[in-house]
């Protein structure tokens, strides 16, 4: 009788695993609900795989593998995301087992140690997929901890290798793949962070898969110009024109001392790109952006000769110069894409047209840019933070061609994707970055919205995109609980105050600690909000409230107008109360209220001309001082004609008015605008400005609560080695006579940053007169310098006030940043932020005697006269600009005289009869800024 062997079952995990992936397998050919049933089966299954502690952890590698392989079929975004934790728990627990056999009888350290390797690549691999499909910096923080473990040494696994420190091993395929992968992160982070540093770690790290002789081969195989002429005769007949082509010297190219190899190629394009990165983040270095550009030809050329040249190396070396948009490499990038019809190829040429659009339209070639940014749609795995920016891009395209019902749909599917990128990041320094690469966009919908009769919709998306930093933390310090049960009250109260601790952490600390911490209170923070909103008197909390801007016509009693401009013309939205009578349709009845104004003249390649014009001249005023004036006036004229004179009459006969100037708007004195029929904006309304119309509210809320303010906290200038002797102390002295009984002086060196910073919540008047500085792509580093350090827009985070007031006599006290330029992020918006009601600050570094005598007239204004601060502001410029020397002593003898030198009456007569601060420069650059 013949004995069977019954055979062994297969493992219930192997079944598991086989059966979601024939189900992934079959999505293709089956229709959409059948595939859609498919992969939510396959997922399940996967998750009973990786979550089963009876799965055998050797199979684990296999596991991951089929996640990473099926990942883009499972069709719901939070389903991967679960399907990826759990395959990421299920590999850490793999590597504790492993780590549990090392030193068993019978245990085989080898393989363990390829055990191990094989799932450190797997979680680096599963973390850069869901970094792809979620954008989100917590996320990318663990990629990047991942990778640093994945790409280290043998030994060396828990921190991974320190900054650009990583062996060169080019002969291990599976080291250089990691390096690879965790220089990619080190980009992706470097993007968001815009850290040069990280940019510089990924330069490193791909450098040292690349073999000296060959990096010494590209350098030496890009083809080299004509040497430059060191005369102009030079130029009408070059000699030697060959020199433009390929280099002769077979035995650089033909026979480098080490072959290109598709490997190498692939390095030399990603170095390439890191380079270009680190010159966009460093602002301009030519020389990363010349060795990226050596890199690029010189690969293409080594790939041809060796026969690797791929479409697909045309593409990726395409993208790199497409990424400095200059006629240069854009030329080269479009003749590399000539030819290759793939999607992406495609998508290249169409972004690279959609940049050329911008500086020289072309309708007719517009239409095919259009369609293929639509069809991007069909690429898989294209990551969800490029495709927003392509989706707005696609809507800027059909603002162009007027073509308003696809503009507006296309604005919205791009506005959801990137409030959804938006709530995925922790971290403020992702949120602000993710700003900026959606500024602009909000201004071009609301136009599309207002040119189709929608102007009350445009008020409120211009409000969504505006401030919107500035209105969380607001939220957060000062959120309205009236009515709310004390449970759902604390709960919430709770939350925000564990959320602002770790938004003043990660401000240090922006690790990958910091930004799950803050992701898990993020979310706890919003289950409290829906426990308040459960009530019925917390129903709209929080909530975006519809009419922020009338109310803040109405609460401020005056128009409130937003400002902005687009590539075919500015526009203002005015809002007034709906009882106003003024403006163009003022006829006796109800004005609309939100009308629409159309500012032809004001384009954004006018403004961004005369901004940069403005910005550069005030920087280098000291070296070349006429310049700054002839700037400014220039700019101030330009103002005048394409804003300052359609706005007034379109506002008609108004006392005041209260401005949102979106984008660089904000950084020009827009009161001192010079008129075309003579006279300044400000000789005709007053004029205030806000960030927003909820940061206004909020302001305004504070300010009636406050009232006037009666205790001033008053700090002389720490550093008066450059103010006219007789002017230290002068200004604070005057400002104090107005608060006989309640003024704390902190002179010089007392005016420290723990003693500023402790007396700023018991004072509700703060006069800061100190020198300011402002940082334009690091804005929470901008401030004001104090006795022992700066006062930045970071520090007032978590610093309560309850001020009616503060006063930054300071340069460039109320200049923001420009990398997020709507989220005017500045020391105004910290100091309406931390709980003032209202700021005055300057746009530019101003004279010490004319602030001062400015300062000094505003606070008689305010003070003893009673006026409004705004007012009282337009009052002081005014009387500066327009009063003699004569005038000025009179009113003011401690802060102006006569120079010791005029001893003849005649010429004290003379001198008393000039007007020393007509110029704008010396009265224009302060602003009033809340309520």
């Amino acid at each position: 009788m013949r004995i069977r062997r019954r055979r062994r079952p297969p493992e219930p995990a192997l079944i598991r695993l086989q059966l979601a992936d024939a189900l992934m397998e079959r999505h293709g050919p089956v229709g959409p609900d059948s595939a859609v049933e498919d992969a939510a089966r396959a997922a399940g299954l996967l998750e009973d795989v990786v979550g089963d502690p009876a799965t055998p952890f050797q199979r684990l590698p296999e596991v991951a593998a089929t996640v990473l392989a099926r990942y883009d079929v499972v069709p719901a975004r939070g389903r991967r995301h679960r399907l990826v934790e759990a395959t990421v728990s299920a590999l850490q627990g793999g590597l504790l087992s492993s780590a549990a056999l090392r030193g068993a009888d019978g245990s085989d350290p080898a393989e363990l140690d390829g055990f191990d390797a094989a799932l450190r690549g797997r979680l680096a691999d599963l973390a850069v997929v869901q970094v792809l499909d979620s954008g989100a910096d917590a996320d990318l923080e663990r990629a990047v901890r991942f990778g640093r473990d994945d790409a280290a040494p043998t030994g060396s696994r828990q921190d991974g290798p320190a900054a650009g420190q990583a062996p060169d091993r080019s002969g291990d395929p599976t080291g250089r793949q990691a390096r690879e992968r965790l220089a990619m992160l080190f980009l992706l982070r470097s993007d968001q962070r815009r850290s040069a540093e990280d940019a510089t770690t990924a330069v490193d790290l791909l450098t040292a898969d690349l073999p000296t002789g060959l990096l010494t081969a590209l350098d030496a195989a890009a083809p080299r110009g004509p040497k430059a002429p060191e005369t102009p005769e030079a130029t009408e007949a070059p000699e030697a024109p060959e020199t433009t082509e390929a280099p002769e010297a077979p035995e650089t190219t033909e026979a480098p001392e080490a072959p290109l190899t598709a490997e190498d190629a692939h390095t030399a394009l990603t170095l390439a790109q890191a380079l270009t990165q680190r010159h966009r983040l460093c602002h301009g270095d030519g020389d990363d952006l010349a060795r990226a550009r050596t890199m690029v030809t010189a690969t293409l050329r080594l790939a041809e000769l060796g026969g690797l040249l791929t479409d697909g190396l045309r593409e990726s070396a395409a993208l790199v110069l497409a990424a400095v948009p200059d006629e240069a490499g854009t030329l080269t990038a479009t003749t590399l894409l000539d030819g290759l019809g793939t999607p992406t190829a495609r998508l290249a040429r169409a972004m690279i047209d959609a940049h050329r659009d911008r500086t020289a339209p072309d309708a007719a070639a517009r239409w095919d840019v259009r369609s293929a940014l639509a069809d991007r749609r069909s690429l898989p795995g294209l990551p969800p933070l490029l495709d927003a920016m392509l989706e707005a891009e696609l809507g800027r395209l059909a603002v162009r061609d007027e073509d308003w019902p696809a503009a507006l749909a296309i604005f919205e599917a791009a506005r959801e994707k990137f409030l959804g990128l938006y709530e995925a990041q922790a971290l403020p320094g992702s949120r602000e970055f993710l700003l900026g690469l959606r500024s602009g966009f909000p201004v071009l919908h609301a136009y599309a919205l207002a040119r189709t009769g929608r102007a009350k919709e445009a008020v409120e998306i211009l409000e969504e995109g505006r401030a919107v930093l500035l209105g969380e933390a607001l939220h957060l310090g000062r959120a309205d609980l009236t009515g709310i049960p004390a449970e759902a009250a604390d709960r919430y109260s709770r939350a925000a105050t564990r959320v602002r601790a770790l938004l003043n952490r990660s401000a240090d600390a922006p690790d990958e600690t910091s930004a799950a911490d803050l992701r898990t209170a993020r979310l706890e923070l919003a289950a409290a909000v829906e426990l308040v909103r459960s009530h019925p008197d917390g129903a709209g909390f929080l909530r975006p409230a519809p009419g922020e801007a009338q109310r803040a016509a109405r609460a401020a009693g005056v128009p409130l107008v937003h400002l902005a401009a687009t590539p075919d013309g500015g526009y203002a939205l005015i809002t007034t109360g709906p009882t106003a009578t003024t403006g163009p349709t003022a006829t006796g009845g109800t004005q609309p209220e939100v009308h629409f104004v159309e500012l032809p003249q004001l384009t954004t390649e006018a403004l961004q001309r005369h901004a940069v014009a403005f910005l550069t001249a005030h920087h280098d005023r000291r070296n070349d001082t006429p310049a700054w004036r002839r700037a400014l006036r220039t700019t101030l004229d330009w103002l005048g004609s394409a804003l300052a004179a359609p706005l007034l009459a379109a506002l008609g006969p108004v006392d005041r008015c209260l401005l949102v100037p979106l984008g660089a708007l904000g950084l020009l004195p827009l009161h001192a605008a010079r008129l075309p029929g003579g006279g300044q904006a400000l000789d005709h309304t007053v004029f205030q400005y806000a960030p927003g119309a909820a940061a206004f509210n909020a302001a305004h809320r504070l300010a009636a609560a406050t009232g006037p303010g009666g205790r001033l906290l008053a700090v002389d200038d720490p550093e008066p080695a450059t103010v006219p002797a007789e002017l230290v102390g002068a200004e604070t002295a005057e400002v104090a006579a107005h608060f006989p009984a309640n003024a704390l002086r902190l002179p010089g060196p007392a005016a420290t940053r723990e003693a500023v910073l402790a007396a700023l919540a018991d004072h509700d008047v703060i006069h800061l007169c100190c020198h300011g500085f402002v940082t334009f792509d690091a804005p929470r580093h901008s401030g004001v310098r104090l006795g022992d350090g700066p006062l930045t827009v970071a520090s007032l985070l978590d610093t309560p006030l309850r001020a009616r007031l503060v006063v930054l006599s300071a340069c460039e006290s109320a200049v923001f940043g420009l990398d997020a330029p709507d989220e005017v992020i500045g020391l105004p918006a910290g100091f309406l932020q931390a709980g003032a009601a209202g700021v005055l600050a300057t746009l530019w570094a101003v004279d010490a005697r004319a602030t001062a005598l400015l300062i000094a007239r505003f606070y008689r204004a305010w003070r003893a006269e009673g006026l409004p601060p705004a007012d009282a502001l337009r009052l002081a410029q005014r009387w500066l600009r327009d009063s003699t020397n004569g005038e000025l002593t009179a009113v003011f003898p401690a802060l102006h005289r006569a120079p010791a030198h005029l001893a003849d009456p005649a010429d004290l007569a003379r001198w008393g009869e000039g007007r020393p601060y007509r110029a704008p420069e010396y009265w224009s650059a302060f602003v009033h800024v809340g309520a």
